[in-house]
């Protein structure tokens, strides 16, 4: 969080007494007009720091707006995110640096028994791995911003989650015989044994129609460095505009 604070009384005796008594609105004005600004400079930030920011990152940077009785205002990441995972949470390891978020596919998985006989009853991934999307078109549906669609994430944790390599499951409304697809896990022992396979990685296959495709390969949780200058633009931002609109607030 980045807070905005302006003490009065740096300037009050230098006002008139009707000054003194116009001078928190004005300085509540000011501040708010300064968290907006510093706002759109995250905004800004995020655009130029990240390869591809999504519309719901960029309307994640909040402020709670100042008044007259608390000059103090403040901007945040949001927090929350019902159906998904909260900014906050997946900008951290960007401003502090870090292991990257764990998602919530991630954490989801990590519960989730691998059928294998080999693996004896451990989860399908690990603590310290994630699965990260292949970028073969054959297996994977791309969105807009070409990542993998949040209805194949869905799909692909339904079957895994309900459904071993040898059953179909449910996926929403729609049974795997109808959607035509199944997914699996192959974990390192049964990637081994494949032959046929570009890559012995473990990962996330789809068989459709009798084709094996890769969709999903697990790696190592990936960390990353402070890239997002969050504090730094915040109050760059905040020291320089501040002054200037409070000055142009009325007030004697």
């Amino acid at each position: 969080m980045i807070e905005i604070t302006f003490n009065p009384e740096e300037i009050v005796g230098k006002l008139s007494k009707l000054g003194q008594v116009q001078l928190p609105s004005a300085a509540a004005t000011a501040l708010n007009l300064t968290a907006f600004k510093v706002r759109e400079a995250l905004q800004a930030g995020a655009t130029a720091s990240f390869k591809e920011v999504s519309p719901f990152t960029l309307a994640a940077f909040l402020y709670k707006k100042s008044t007259p009785s608390n000059l103090e205002a403040s901007i945040f990441i949001r927090f929350d995110a019902p159906k998904g995972n909260a900014p906050s949470d997946y900008l951290a390891p960007h401003i502090y640096g870090g292991l990257a978020y764990r998602t919530r596919f991630a954490r989801g998985l990590e519960r989730v028994r691998d059928p294998s006989p080999i693996a004896m009853g451990g989860s399908i991934l690990a603590s310290n791995k994630v699965m990260t999307p292949t970028q073969s078109p054959q297996g994977v549906r791309f969105g807009a911003r070409g990542r993998m669609t949040p209805g194949q994430y869905e799909q692909i944790f339904t079957y895994l989650a309900n459904t071993d390599s040898t059953r179909t499951a449910t996926t929403g409304r729609k049974s795997a015989g109808r959607a035509g697809v199944r997914y699996f896990y192959m974990n390192q022992a049964m990637a081994d044994e494949r032959r046929n396979l570009r890559s012995n990685k473990p990962g996330i296959f789809k068989v459709n129609s009798g084709k094996l495709m890769r969709v999903m390969t697990e790696i190592k949780t990936p960390s990353f460095g402070a890239k997002f200058r969050f504090f730094d633009i915040g109050s760059e931002t905040a020291n320089r505009e501040f002054p200037l609109l409070l000055s142009k607030q009325k007030f004697l």
